[in-house]
Protein backbone atom coordinates (compact mmCIF):
# COMPACT_ATOMS: atom_id res chain seq x y z
CA UNK A 1 0.00 0.00 0.00
CA UNK A 2 1.54 3.51 -1.41
CA UNK A 3 1.01 5.81 -3.82
CA UNK A 4 3.94 7.83 -5.42
CA UNK A 5 4.52 9.46 -8.99
CA UNK A 6 3.35 6.99 -10.66
CA UNK A 7 -0.30 7.65 -9.77
CA UNK A 8 -2.17 9.31 -12.37
CA UNK A 9 -3.29 12.33 -10.16
CA UNK A 10 0.22 13.11 -8.41
CA UNK A 11 4.18 14.37 -9.56
CA UNK A 12 6.90 15.16 -7.70
CA UNK A 13 8.46 18.54 -7.89
CA UNK A 14 11.31 19.69 -5.66
CA UNK A 15 11.46 16.47 -3.56
CA UNK A 16 8.03 16.66 -2.68
CA UNK A 17 4.91 15.00 -3.77
CA UNK A 18 2.26 16.83 -5.14
CA UNK A 19 -1.64 15.97 -6.12
CA UNK A 20 -4.21 17.59 -8.51
CA UNK A 21 -7.22 17.23 -6.88
CA UNK A 22 -10.40 16.88 -9.68
CA UNK A 23 -11.91 20.53 -9.00
CA UNK A 24 -8.93 22.38 -9.64
CA UNK A 25 -9.93 22.70 -13.72
CA UNK A 26 -5.78 21.82 -14.86
CA UNK A 27 -4.93 18.49 -15.57
CA UNK A 28 -1.59 16.99 -13.80
CA UNK A 29 1.25 18.10 -16.84
CA UNK A 30 -0.03 20.91 -16.74
CA UNK A 31 0.38 21.87 -13.20
CA UNK A 32 3.97 19.88 -13.08
CA UNK A 33 4.97 22.24 -15.99
CA UNK A 34 3.74 25.21 -14.30
CA UNK A 35 5.87 24.30 -10.62
CA UNK A 36 8.47 23.15 -12.14
CA UNK A 37 9.06 25.11 -15.28
CA UNK A 38 12.28 26.20 -16.07
CA UNK A 39 13.53 26.72 -12.56
CA UNK A 40 12.53 29.85 -11.72
CA UNK A 41 9.49 28.82 -9.91
CA UNK A 42 11.23 26.69 -7.81
CA UNK A 43 14.06 28.91 -6.81
CA UNK A 44 11.66 31.59 -5.87
CA UNK A 45 9.83 28.61 -3.53
CA UNK A 46 12.96 28.11 -2.26
CA UNK A 47 13.98 31.26 -1.42
CA UNK A 48 10.73 31.81 0.08
CA UNK A 49 11.56 29.12 2.51
CA UNK A 50 14.42 30.36 3.39
CA UNK A 51 13.31 33.48 4.17
CA UNK A 52 10.30 32.06 6.21
CA UNK A 53 12.92 29.95 7.90
CA UNK A 54 15.39 32.34 9.09
CA UNK A 55 12.68 34.89 10.36
CA UNK A 56 11.49 32.33 11.81
CA UNK A 57 14.61 30.35 13.21
CA UNK A 58 15.89 34.15 14.19
CA UNK A 59 12.78 35.34 16.39
CA UNK A 60 12.39 32.19 18.36
CA UNK A 61 15.75 32.03 19.09
CA UNK A 62 15.95 35.65 19.99
CA UNK A 63 12.61 35.47 21.90
CA UNK A 64 14.17 32.46 24.21
CA UNK A 65 17.62 33.58 24.89
CA UNK A 66 15.90 37.06 25.79
CA UNK A 67 13.36 35.22 28.41
CA UNK A 68 15.97 32.79 29.83
CA UNK A 69 18.61 35.66 30.50
CA UNK A 70 16.22 38.47 31.86
CA UNK A 71 13.53 36.27 32.93
CA UNK A 72 14.41 33.17 34.34
CA UNK A 73 18.75 34.65 34.60
CA UNK A 74 20.56 31.66 33.17
CA UNK A 75 23.72 32.48 33.05
CA UNK A 76 25.38 29.21 31.95
CA UNK A 77 26.77 30.09 28.47
CA UNK A 78 26.37 26.49 27.66
CA UNK A 79 22.54 26.72 28.93
CA UNK A 80 21.70 29.96 27.30
CA UNK A 81 22.90 29.08 23.75
CA UNK A 82 20.43 25.40 24.62
CA UNK A 83 17.87 27.77 25.03
CA UNK A 84 18.57 30.12 21.63
CA UNK A 85 18.95 27.04 19.97
CA UNK A 86 15.66 25.15 21.10
CA UNK A 87 13.44 28.41 20.43
CA UNK A 88 14.96 28.86 16.76
CA UNK A 89 13.95 25.28 15.89
CA UNK A 90 10.67 25.94 17.58
CA UNK A 91 10.07 29.19 15.15
CA UNK A 92 11.56 27.77 12.09
CA UNK A 93 8.84 25.04 12.26
CA UNK A 94 6.12 27.06 12.86
CA UNK A 95 7.35 29.43 10.49
CA UNK A 96 7.19 26.77 7.35
CA UNK A 97 4.30 25.56 8.60
CA UNK A 98 2.45 28.30 8.14
CA UNK A 99 3.91 28.97 5.03
CA UNK A 100 2.93 25.54 4.11
CA UNK A 101 -0.67 26.21 5.14
CA UNK A 102 -0.79 29.08 3.13
CA UNK A 103 0.35 27.41 -0.24
CA UNK A 104 -1.93 24.53 0.01
CA UNK A 105 -5.07 25.69 1.00
CA UNK A 106 -5.34 28.03 -2.09
CA UNK A 107 -7.67 27.60 -4.06
CA UNK A 108 -8.24 29.54 -7.41
CA UNK A 109 -10.61 32.11 -7.38
CA UNK A 110 -13.79 32.70 -10.40
CA UNK A 111 -11.38 35.39 -12.13
CA UNK A 112 -8.58 33.04 -12.20
CA UNK A 113 -10.07 31.59 -15.55
CA UNK A 114 -7.38 33.75 -17.50
CA UNK A 115 -4.48 32.35 -19.23
CA UNK A 116 -2.28 31.43 -16.64
CA UNK A 117 1.07 32.99 -16.68
CA UNK A 118 4.93 31.23 -16.86
CA UNK A 119 5.57 31.80 -13.53
CA UNK A 120 2.27 31.07 -11.67
CA UNK A 121 1.87 27.76 -9.63
CA UNK A 122 -1.36 26.29 -10.11
CA UNK A 123 -3.53 24.90 -6.89
CA UNK A 124 -1.74 21.15 -6.06
CA UNK A 125 -1.71 19.60 -2.96
CA UNK A 126 1.63 18.70 -1.21
CA UNK A 127 1.22 14.51 0.02
CA UNK A 128 3.10 14.05 3.02
CA UNK A 129 5.36 11.02 2.92
CA UNK A 130 4.10 9.23 5.69
CA UNK A 131 0.35 9.44 4.10
CA UNK A 132 1.51 8.66 0.45
CA UNK A 133 3.32 5.18 1.99
CA UNK A 134 0.42 4.41 4.18
CA UNK A 135 -2.82 5.20 1.59
CA UNK A 136 -4.18 2.45 -0.03
CA UNK A 137 -3.21 1.82 -4.17
CA UNK A 138 -6.16 2.55 -5.61
CA UNK A 139 -7.05 6.04 -3.71
CA UNK A 140 -8.05 8.87 -5.66
CA UNK A 141 -6.78 12.51 -5.89
CA UNK A 142 -9.28 13.83 -4.51
CA UNK A 143 -9.28 11.49 -1.14
CA UNK A 144 -5.37 12.14 -1.03
CA UNK A 145 -5.73 15.72 -1.38
CA UNK A 146 -8.24 15.69 1.65
CA UNK A 147 -5.73 13.07 3.92
CA UNK A 148 -3.00 15.52 3.16
CA UNK A 149 -4.70 18.58 4.17
CA UNK A 150 -6.28 17.23 7.49
CA UNK A 151 -2.56 15.51 8.09
CA UNK A 152 -1.25 19.09 7.52
CA UNK A 153 -3.70 20.96 9.40
CA UNK A 154 -3.57 18.65 12.43
CA UNK A 155 0.40 19.10 12.31
CA UNK A 156 0.51 22.55 12.34
CA UNK A 157 -2.17 22.76 15.14
CA UNK A 158 0.06 20.61 17.61
CA UNK A 159 2.96 22.73 16.55
CA UNK A 160 1.30 25.77 17.39
CA UNK A 161 -0.32 24.39 21.09
CA UNK A 162 2.59 23.13 21.80
CA UNK A 163 4.10 26.93 21.29
CA UNK A 164 1.07 28.14 23.42
CA UNK A 165 2.37 25.68 26.46
CA UNK A 166 5.80 26.72 26.38
CA UNK A 167 4.36 30.50 26.47
CA UNK A 168 2.02 29.45 29.40
CA UNK A 169 5.21 28.13 31.16
CA UNK A 170 6.87 32.02 30.68
CA UNK A 171 3.31 33.23 31.72
CA UNK A 172 3.27 35.00 28.46
CA UNK A 173 0.14 33.02 27.15
CA UNK A 174 -2.08 34.52 25.05
CA UNK A 175 -5.32 33.45 22.60
CA UNK A 176 -4.67 29.97 24.19
CA UNK A 177 -8.32 29.39 24.10
CA UNK A 178 -8.30 29.84 20.28
CA UNK A 179 -5.38 27.79 19.85
CA UNK A 180 -6.93 24.74 22.08
CA UNK A 181 -9.98 25.25 20.18
CA UNK A 182 -8.13 24.51 16.74
CA UNK A 183 -6.54 21.81 17.96
CA UNK A 184 -9.09 19.61 18.73
CA UNK A 185 -11.03 20.32 15.63
CA UNK A 186 -8.01 19.66 13.63
CA UNK A 187 -7.34 16.48 15.98
CA UNK A 188 -11.51 15.50 15.80
CA UNK A 189 -10.86 15.77 11.72
CA UNK A 190 -7.49 14.14 11.38
CA UNK A 191 -8.48 10.91 13.67
CA UNK A 192 -10.29 9.08 11.13
CA UNK A 193 -7.26 9.80 8.50
CA UNK A 194 -4.99 8.64 10.98
CA UNK A 195 -7.14 5.33 11.98
CA UNK A 196 -7.70 4.66 7.97
CA UNK A 197 -4.13 4.78 7.14
CA UNK A 198 -3.10 3.23 10.25
CA UNK A 199 -0.65 6.65 11.13
CA UNK A 200 0.02 7.64 15.11
CA UNK A 201 -3.31 8.69 16.41
CA UNK A 202 -3.63 12.12 17.93
CA UNK A 203 -2.81 12.16 22.17
CA UNK A 204 -5.90 12.44 23.92
CA UNK A 205 -5.65 15.31 26.81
Amino acid sequence: MSVGPSHPRCFVVGGALWVVPSGTGHDVATTRRSRAGTGAVDRAGSAVVDAWTLTGGATGGFFMGTVAGAVWHVEGLGDLAAFVLSGALVGAVLAVGTKRLFADFSDPRPDDARPDGPDRDLPAVRVPWDVANAAPDDADGDELALWSLRAERWRLARAAREARELRIELDLDGGGAEAEAEYREAAADYEPVARLLGLPLPLPR
